[in-house]
């Protein structure tokens, strides 16, 4: 049986596509709502109606919409799938990310962090040896 977060999911799935006004996917829609408990389905809703996503994927323990790190045992958590976890920073339900053959959790490659580059010292000249304006 599916977690119901991500039933919600995939309900956020079907309203994003391009698709959402045709009548099947509208029956799956109505049909999903139906198998959400109501008090999930009013925050997810409330999270909607403002132009936001109600499910956010966490990926190295990263919530991919607001971008904030989280606690590392929200993570683990997370992973035990045994609550339903709210992000703290956005509001937004925390899905963990499944790793597929075609994208891999850790596909992204390392970033590099920037070098830093020394600040240009200039040297301050006395009033006395700045040449005089004719």
């Amino acid at each position: 049986m599916k977690n119901v977060i991500e039933v919600l999911y995939s309900l956020q799935q079907l309203e994003l596509g391009g698709e959402s006004d045709s009548p099947a996917t509208a029956a799956e829609i109505s049909r999903i709502r139906k198998e959400v408990p109501a008090p999930i389905m009013g925050h997810y809703d409330r999270l909607r109606t403002r132009g936001k996503n109600g499910v956010a994927i966490v990926r190295n323990s990263v919530c991919t919409e607001c971008h904030m790190k989280l606690a590392s045992g929200i993570n683990a958590e997370l992973i035990r799938a045994e609550d339903i976890l709210i992000c703290g920073s956005c509001g937004r339900y925390l899905l963990a990310a499944r790793e597929t053959a075609e994208t891999p959790v850790e596909s992204a490659p390392p970033m590099e962090a920037p070098v830093a580059r020394k600040k240009a010292v200039r040297k301050r000249t006395k009033k006395s040896e700045i040449p005089a304006a004719s």
